[in-house]
């Protein structure tokens, strides 16, 4: 199996194989067409590049694809922290290095002054906390209304930190969406949450096949 096989596009590709990775992983062999064909996924898998990689790769190719006529942001990625959000931004440039879109990082401990001007322009990616992301959308900085696209990283994390704000950022959002969720672990409070936001969801393990779960 190659990317070629998953129907990703040749710039993406290109990109992966100077990333040094010329060839998906199991789990992105699954993962990726279910995102690309606008899938809800439910994904069990510990943090590193080949989970990062797996949702960047087929969003880039998404956002390409469909060019809706708004200048809102587009595709949202929760995430627990600072270093983690990095890690995601990083991620997202090197495979747009021959797809070049617009995305923007928010987080704790920077002051707004130097992201406002790019929030108020058209997102295709914004990376967010969500403590920060509340803080921005309180204050009237940023729009989630035309949201496309969530991927939440690490949400066991959020849930046991930040399920109240987690639960409130939820009602800012456009309730026809494709939900991207990512876990270490699949607890039951996980299970309640992904069942809040969809009514169909595709449950993948790394190292099983994928299974769909109402």
């Amino acid at each position: 199996m190659s990317f070629k096989n998953l129907n990703l596009i040749n710039p993406i590709i290109r990109a992966a194989t100077e990333a040094g990775c010329p060839m998906p992983t199991e789990l992105q062999t699954q993962i990726i067409p279910q995102i690309l064909d606008g899938k809800d996924i439910l994904c069990q898998i510990s943090r590193g590049t080949e989970r990062m990689t797996s949702f960047t790769m087929p969003i880039i190719q998404a956002l390409k694809k469909n060019n809706p006529d708004h200048n809102d942001t587009r595709v949202l990625v929760l995430t627990p922290t600072k270093e983690t959000a990095l890690e995601i931004e990083e991620n997202f440039k090197l495979y747009t290095k021959y797809l070049p879109l617009s995305q923007l990082s928010v987080y704790e401990g920077i002051s707004n002054g130097t992201q406002l001007s790019s929030l108020r322009r058209r997102l295709d990616v914004l990376i967010a906390t969500p403590e920060k992301l509340i803080e921005l959308d309180d204050q009237r900085h940023i729009s989630l209304a035309k949201i496309e696209v969530l991927i939440v990283d690490d949400i066991e994390i959020l849930l046991e930190k930040n399920e109240v704000e987690i639960t409130k950022l939820l009602t800012k959002l456009p309730l026809k969406r494709q939900n991207i969720i990512y876990s270490s672990v699949i607890s039951n409070d996980v299970r309640k949450f992904v069942d809040k936001i969809s009514d169909k969801v595709i449950e993948i393990k790394k190292s099983t096949a994928y299974s769909a779960v109402s």
